[in-house]
Formats: C-alpha cells, structure tokens, sequence
C-alpha cells in the first residue's frame, strides 16, 4: 500500500472515533476529527500524483473512503436526531448508486468536478451541522436540501459517464 493510499484508508477509519464521538455528545471533539479526516481527500491524490503512485486501488479507495466518513457520520448525527432521516436515506441512496455504476463501468471513473463539489458540499454540511449540534435540525435540513441537489446532479454525471457520454 502507497502513502496516498494509506492517507484515504486513514479517511476511512477516522469515521469510528468520530462515530463515538457523535454518539457520546463530544460534538467538538468530533467537528476536529471529522474536520481533519475530510480534509486529508485534499492531499491523498496530489500526494499519489507527486511520487506517481497513482493506482486503480487508489481510483476507488479514494471515493469509497469519502463515502465511508460522510456516510458514517450522518449516520450518527441521525440516530441522534441532529439530521433528518429523509436525508440521510438520501445521501446512502446515492452513495449506493454511486458504487453499483462504479462497479459496473467498463472502465474506470475517475474524480470529476461535480463529484468533487458534492463532497465538498458534504462535508461541510456535515461540519456545520457538528456545530449546530445544539440548535436543532432546522438549519441542517436547509443545508441537507442544498447538499442533495448537488447529488442529484453528480450522480447523473457519474451515471452517463459510465454509459461512455
């Protein structure tokens, strides 16, 4: 396993303490791992890039690590009732359909733009939503409508791209 490879992996893991985090009310704690966490998908590829260890493994660790976090820590905001469950049922939807159309391309789909706003947008929904813990759901489902529009939007793309248009 490369350096870039290990920095997505890592991604992935931290979505555990950030998971207790959540579930123990810890929400600063949690904003500072989730927050560290998102932002290694910023270094993974230049990194890959940069030493030219860019591998397929690395082509769907990456996506596949940003979904486990984003995923992951919706999934604990939910349960405890900081984000409507209609959006997460939103995010994992897509996040699936995204693997299924992935899995199946006959060629790989690398990072497009749209793909990475819709992360972007994720996170920082995610990371706002850590810091409302206490204000309740009413400007996360403001924040979640915006986020699932970019979703809709990405995942199109990634579908037609995988049809080769």
């Amino acid at each position: 396993m490369n350096l870039a490879d290990g920095i997505a992996l890592a991604r992935a893991v931290a979505v555990l303490p950030v998971i207790v985090l959540v579930a123990t009310g810890s929400d600063t704690l949690a904003l500072v791992v989730f927050a560290a966490a998102a932002l290694s998908d910023a270094i993974d590829g230049p990194v890959a890039r940069a030493r030219d260890e860019v591998t397929a493994r690395g082509e769907w660790l990456d996506p596949l690590a940003d979904k486990v976090l984003i995923a992951g820590t919706l999934a604990a905001l939910a349960a405890r009732g900081l984000v409507p469950l209609w959006a997460l049922v939103i995010v994992l939807g897509r996040e699936l359909a995204a693997i299924a159309v992935r899995s199946r391309s006959p060629h790989p789909l690398p990072a497009t733009a749209d793909g990475k706003a819709k992360t972007v947008l994720q996170a920082l929904a995610v990371a706002m939503t850590l810091l409302a813990a206490d204000a309740g759901s009413a400007p996360v489902a403001a924040t979640a409508a915006i986020v699932a529009r970019r979703r809709r939007i990405s995942g199109v793309s990634c579908a037609a791209r995988s049809l080769g248009r």
